[in-house]
């Protein structure tokens, strides 16, 4: 029902609000507004566990990214790319080692800007959302949903 109710919002929004005729640039827009989901679980999990937990951050960082990956799976398949193979548990592999890669770039962009820069983790994190945000639409349009039709 909520997934649904997100579907039709986007979809209202990007149409006749926007008027956006690209394919590609409505697909991205709505992988940014469906990645908000499993990103707002990341953020809200990392900060938990590093603020309430005492987990070091890096840990945190790590668990909560396996928690977004997941839903992020569910969401990009179901939201973004409409896909409906049911070859899940290959798809899946494919998804997670696309996202291991999301994972190492988000590690080291944090790692960078918190132990260099001096920036709060939190912002280095927002920065760092960005940069990865790219490099997932990109693989995962192009790979793991593509590939998995």
């Amino acid at each position: 029902m909520l997934i649904s109710s997100i579907k039709l919002i986007v979809n209202e929004i990007l149409k006749n609000k926007i008027g956006i005729k690209s394919p590609l640039i409505r697909q991205l827009i709505i992988y940014s507004f469906v990645a908000l989901i499993p990103t707002v679980a990341d953020f809200s999990l990392l900060y938990f566990l590093t603020e309430f937990a005492g987990f070091y951050y890096l840990h945190s960082l790590i668990v909560a990214f396996v928690v977004g990956v997941w839903v992020s799976y569910v969401s990009q398949k179901n939201l973004t790319f409409k896909n409906d193979s049911k070859k899940y548990a290959p798809q899946f592999s494919v998804f997670c080692g696309i996202s291991l890669i999301g994972l190492l770039m988000n590690t080291v962009i944090v790692f960078s800007l918190v132990e260099f820069c001096g920036l709060w983790y939190i912002f280095g994190k927002i920065i760092s959302t960005g940069v990865v945000l790219i490099w997932n639409f990109s693989a995962h349009r192009h790979i793991t949903f593509e590939k998995f039709q």
